[in-house]
């Protein structure tokens, strides 16, 4: 939460605010002292500054596993009133108070914060920080779209010193954000609109004489640059989940311990999306949609918005993409809306081929941090369509990357697999070829034909309190097991 000259901020929404019905930029600019007298909220509970790590715990018949997951949350600081900008002459200036940024400045409800701090000993420390509070704020909710719109309703709450220190919080009205972004998202919602049609028209040539069962789709993975999962991939699943519940297509919920070969019971074709950054165009998204029908892939479109209308994810996730796999091998686990996993949410993963494989399963840790060969089929090759679970395991804190990862290595034959095929149980790899794997590199050639990856994020806070998160873990833990090579 550093920046340069000694300023760090402070970027998330602080709790418990008070509710100052109405509020707009002209109010929330007023100190305790405006002519109108009114009392602003007291400074709260101090938040210090919170690091989480993250992991999985995982138990099989083989030994037990871990996986990685992260997450890092920081809190804000407190200030005292100030006008806002073009009312310089109204600014009221608290004195310095030893305990005045050690607390929490609760901003107006319906409102975005961003609070800065910087040293007294810079020069123009309280004007820095303002300009600071306010740029940090204009960027995190434009993000490089629309910029100056956002920038006219942003404006300074409150300001203070606490002899040390100079701290700003800037604010900017919720309901003016979105009128901002309200075209945008109503293009989004249309481009759905016309998905879903386009999918009602897809499945309709499934449908023949096998009835209902063909007319439905279950809402599977959404792969967020590179991983499945996480809050824009929830946020973009229940957006086509809604275009669907106005078109004449039905949907049903992934059934428990489905592999992810085929077809699900009672279903006619499966949607997976992908969500990627436009080359040139950083503050656009693109989403695309695919049906899949067994061994059919069809493309259905894609829709393109700015990436300032859906929630952010931690840019530490994005990964190289793995293998997809072509229908001949498949890795499934129960999971969130678009494949991500809770904090300490509970799961089993299964594994399923459509012909004779010799199989490897590789667990890979947050940026490619270290790997597990977790699953080994031996000398023997697994019969097609004969789902094999690989255990079941719980999700759990421990490295600062949130992902998980599983690369499925494959072949017919045990020379295909190259030097993996000596592997028959538990073992950890090299943290130099994890990393490599983890960029989809060091696949054997001959195996790739067969090569399939599955991944997931791993989620925290309000989406999932109702989920009891358990201990963090260690992956200093690996090094009890023995090494592959």
């Amino acid at each position: 939460m550093a920046s340069g000259s000694g300023v760090s901020v402070a970027e998330v929404e602080c709790p418990g605010q008070s509710d100052v019905s109405g509020a707009d930029d002209g109010e929330a600019g007023r100190g305790e002292d405006a002519d109108d007298g009114k009392q602003w909220p007291e400074v709260g509970p101090r938040f210090d500054e919170m690091m989480k790590r993250m992991a999985m715990v995982k138990v099989m018949k083989a030994g037990r596993w871990i996986g990685v997951a992260a997450m890092v949350g920081v809190l804000g600081c407190a200030s005292q009133p100030v006008a806002p900008r073009g009312e310089v002459a109204q600014e009221v200036q608290a004195p310095a108070d030893p305990q005045a940024c050690s607390g929490n400045l609760v901003p107006p409800t319906g409102y975005h914060q961003e609070t800065a701090f910087v040293p007294l000993s810079v020069s123009n420390a309280r004007q820095q920080a303002a300009e600071d509070a306010r740029t940090r704020l204009r960027d995190r909710l434009c993000q490089g779209y629309r910029c100056e719109q956002i920038a006219e309703h942003v404006t300074v709450w409150r300001t203070t010193n606490d002899g040390r220190q100079a701290c700003v919080m800037a604010v900017a009205s919720r309901e003016k954000v979105a009128a901002v972004y309200a075209e945008p998202t109503r293009e989004l919602e249309a481009g759905l609109t016309r998905m879903a049609t386009t999918i009602e028209g897809a499945i309709e040539a499934f449908a023949g004489d096998e009835g209902e069962e063909a007319s439905s789709v279950a809402l599977d993975t959404i792969n967020d640059s590179g991983v499945n999962g996480g809050p824009r991939a929830e946020w973009l699943h229940d957006q086509l989940l809604a275009a669907l519940s106005y078109s004449g297509v039905s949907t049903r919920k992934l059934p428990g311990r489905w592999s992810g070969l085929g077809l699900p019971p009672s279903t006619g074709a499966v949607v997976r999306g992908t969500i990627r950054q436009i080359p040139g165009q950083e503050a656009m998204l693109e989403a695309s949609f695919r049906l899949e029908r067994g061994d059919e892939v069809r493309g259905i479109g894609s829709v393109r918005f700015p990436q300032a209308i859906a929630p952010t994810i931690d840019p530490q996730t994005y990964m190289p993409p793995l293998p997809e796999g072509n229908g001949k091998v498949a890795l499934h686990m129960d999971a969130r809306p678009g494949g991500a996993l809770c904090e300490g949410q509970e799961t089993e993963l299964w594994l399923e081929t459509a012909e004779p494989l010799h199989v490897r399963v590789i667990n890979l840790y947050g940026n490619g941090e270290g790997g597990l060969m977790v699953y080994s089929s031996g000398e023997e090759r697994l019969p097609p369509h004969h789902p094999v679970s690989l255990g079941e395991f719980k999700a759990v804190r421990a490295s600062e990357v949130p992902v998980e990862r599983f690369l499925v290595v494959a072949a017919p034959t045990l020379e295909a697999l190259g030097r993996f095929a000596s592997l028959e149980t538990t073992c950890r790899l090299p943290v130099t070829m994890a990393s490599a794997l983890n960029r989809g590199q060091q696949v054997p050639r001959a195996s790739m034909p067969w090569a399939m990856g599955m991944d997931y994020r791993l989620m925290s806070g309000e989406a999932c309190e109702d989920v009891t998160a358990p201990p963090a873990q260690d992956l200093s833990m690996l090094e009890g097991l023995p090494t592959c090579w």
